[in-house]
């Protein structure tokens, strides 16, 4: 089974299990909601040739916007958020004699969200879902973009700051699929993973 696949199973047991509660109370966390993050990266991306092995650190900004929707049961939240944004998230490494580099472009995924209220306006809540980010690697005479796909896990805290508009400040970490790749006759690969910490500001209707 996939690393994706299990990112579902463990979302859909997160929603299964803050969902039993019956009765929806009406608080500033429900209903639709469109959003803008901004944030800082910072990533080691594993680089391996025959009998070799390096991390390739990145670090760099991304920014971008979400949308979603979420529901409170008692003082349970459950939502569902997708997000699409870009990174300025460079690195360079030399590997067995060449200087490989690595940047992390567009990006966009889809997660479930589950919380608790721990009062009426702050929601403290985890997140998984799936992230696919396009890399442009350059090693040699190589140079290729690619689309890898990752498990994310997360978690932050939610605050309306009026009626309508919310803030937030999380954390998430980001799991991607190994790129293998050639430069000549020499054969390679690449796995970046990394957190990010970002801040983000929505508008609930």
């Amino acid at each position: 089974m996939s690393r994706f696949a299990y990112a579902l199973l463990a979302g859909v047991a997160l929603v299964g299990a803050a969902a039993a509660p019956s009765l929806a109370q009406s608080t500033a966390f429900n209903g639709p909601y469109v959003g803008l993050y901004t944030g800082y990266n910072f990533s080691d991306a594993e680089t391996k040739t025959t009998g070799l092995s390096q991390d390739l650190n990145q670090d760099g900004w991304s920014y971008g916007g979400y949308l979603g929707y979420g529901q409170t049961f008692d003082r349970i939240y459950v939502g569902a958020e997708g997000e699409i944004g870009g990174n300025d998230l460079k690195g360079s490494k030399t590997l067995a004699g060449r200087v490989t580099s690595l940047d992390a472009n567009e990006t966009y995924g889809l997660s479930v969200r589950a919380g608790y209220l721990v009062t009426d306006n702050a929601l403290v809540y985890g997140r998984v879902g799936w992230q696919r980010t396009n890399y442009e690697i350059n090693s040699g005479s190589l140079s290729r973009h690619t689309d890898l796909d990752g498990v994310r896990f997360g978690g932050g805290v939610e605050v309306a700051m009026t009626e309508n508009v919310v803030a937030r400040l999380e954390y998430n970490y980001t799991d991607y699929d190994k790129l293998n790749y050639n430069v000549g006759t020499a054969n390679y690969s690449v796995q970046p993973d990394g957190g990010q910490l970002r801040l983000g500001v929505g508008y609930r209707f």
